[in-house]
């Protein structure tokens, strides 16, 4: 009873089927799985740092208005409304606001504190050349970015009927969120806001398109809290 005990072991271990053998990757396997990965990566992270990129600025829009707008109020605590101070120019206007923003660097109507590239619509085509701007009273504010008034012609009378029917309008303000780095556009780093007699606008001039000019892009930002406009 041993022996036979002893031949079906022996038969049993004879007739088990060999161990599975896991096949290796081969070399060109893995090559092509990084650069899928690879690809799929370079897409995901442009894709976070654009989307990082205009929550960012929709931010810096906001920023600006309230920099140029509590700038406003309280200088016209300190000297009445906007509508009686003494000014014949943009240098006049800024000397009332300048007080109440993170003031870096005045630099009046020279082109230090401007951008030194040329400035461009949103459509790509140029808006001005670099240095073109002689007349605006530019500034650099604390975070780096500039900033520039542009006065119109009158005290606190021009109108924009195509800008949402704002009117009595006493100046301009280009805000540069980046200073003069890249890309220097409108609607991309360079957005305006108006100043009139009730306080502090963003120009509307419903133009925020890629095909357009963007002058109305920072109404856009204020309203949707996105840009969107860009894709």
């Amino acid at each position: 009873m041993g022996k036979n005990s002893m031949d079906i072991n022996k038969n049993q271990f004879i007739l088990s089927p060999p161990p599975l053998r896991r096949r290796a990757f081969t070399l060109a396997e893995i090559l092509v799985t990084l650069v899928i990965i690879g690809v799929v990566a370079a897409f995901t992270i442009s894709a976070l740092i654009n989307s990082y990129v205009e929550s960012s600025t929709v931010a810096k829009v906001k920023k600006g208005l309230s920099t140029i707008g509590q700038a406003k109020k309280l200088a016209e605590l300190q000297h009445g409304p906007i509508i009686g101070w003494e000014f014949s120019n943009s240098s006049q206007i800024w000397d009332y606001l300048k007080p109440y923003v993170s003031l870096a660097k005045d630099c009046g109507t020279s082109s230090e504190c401007y951008p030194r590239e040329n400035l461009y619509y949103l459509n790509g085509s140029i808006q001005s050349a670099s240095n073109a701007n002689s007349t605006s009273h530019k500034i650099m504010l604390a975070d780096g970015s500039l900033m520039w008034l542009s006065k119109y012609d009158g005290k606190c009378v021009f109108s924009q009927p195509y800008a949402s029917n704002i009117t009595d309008i006493c100046a301009s303000v280009g805000y540069d969120i980046n200073g003069s780095k890249a890309p220097n556009t409108i609607g991309k780093d360079i957005f305006y806001y108006y100043i009139n007699i009730d306080g502090v606008y963003p120009i509307d001039h419903n133009d925020c398109r890629k095909t357009s000019s963007g002058w109305g892009c920072a109404a856009y930002i204020i309203k949707n809290n996105n840009m969107k406009y860009l894709h």
